[in-house]
């Protein structure tokens, strides 16, 4: 498992740790990969486009 450190707007925080605090999480680090995972869920189809749209343009172009 790899850790990682950021910032939050205080706002935000405070919504994270209310989910917490109402028992919808164990913790902090619950919360934060539950979002990225569904983040990831619903925007893998575009990033994967975006990828194959880059090779395919790659692999239309002239390379010596």
């Amino acid at each position: 498992m790899k850790t990682v450190q950021t910032e939050v707007p205080e706002q935000l925080y405070a919504q994270l740790r209310s989910l917490v605090a109402l028992g919808w999480f164990q913790n902090e680090g619950d919360v934060i990969r539950e979002a990225l995972r569904r983040f990831l869920d619903v925007h893998r189809p575009d990033i994967t486009d975006e990828f194959v749209r880059k090779d395919v343009e790659w692999g239309l172009r002239e390379h010596d």
